[in-house]
């Protein structure tokens, strides 16, 4: 296999290996969030296959041709098959959490005050349902629109709310 091209997968498969680790173990504790609902609880069902696949993608890399059809060779093929079911059984793992993040139904109720300084910027009521274990609860959240695909949200104290920043709507 020419090296560039080695390179490159090596570097794609790594980078779907790390972007599932910090999803799923640190992404809670980060703010951002997809804009579309839906794109954001199919998200991790693709990132998910995506890092099996790279796994299973290292191991067929690191298959050797010159060796044949040799031990080594055929017991790296099927370590990979049982290698790659690994974020497959992790997702199952975190899906334990009924109310994991990409499973909440976010609606979004009302825009409560609107920034005077950017108009990206809003504060909503927000219900946040969860079907799976029957909750529901209202949460008040700063909405940033990053971009069309990314907003930035987090909690925010309505009592600290200024007028002099903040538009009621």
């Amino acid at each position: 296999m020419n090296k560039t091209l080695r390179n490159i997968i090596l570097s794609i498969s790594v980078f779907f290996i790390l972007w599932f680790i910090i999803y799923f173990f640190i992404g809670e504790y980060i703010d951002l969030e997809f804009s579309n609902p839906i794109f954001s609880k199919t998200f991790p069902k693709i990132l998910t296959f995506l890092c099996a696949v790279s796994i299973y993608t290292l191991f067929l890399i690191s298959i050797r041709r010159a060796y044949g059809w040799s031990f080594l060779n055929i017991l790296q093929f099927f370590m990979g098959i049982l290698f790659s079911l690994i974020p497959i059984f992790l997702f199952q793992f975190f899906s334990l959490n009924k109310c994991a993040n990409w499973k909440v139904d976010k609606i979004y109720k009302k825009t409560l005050y609107q920034s005077k300084i950017s108009s990206s910027e809003t504060i909503k009521l927000i219900e946040v349902n969860c079907t799976e274990a029957r909750k529901k609860s209202i949460k008040v959240e700063r909405i940033v629109q990053i971009t069309p695909l990314f907003i930035s949200s987090s909690k925010i104290d309505t009592l600290k709310i200024s007028n002099k920043n903040w538009m009621k709507l």
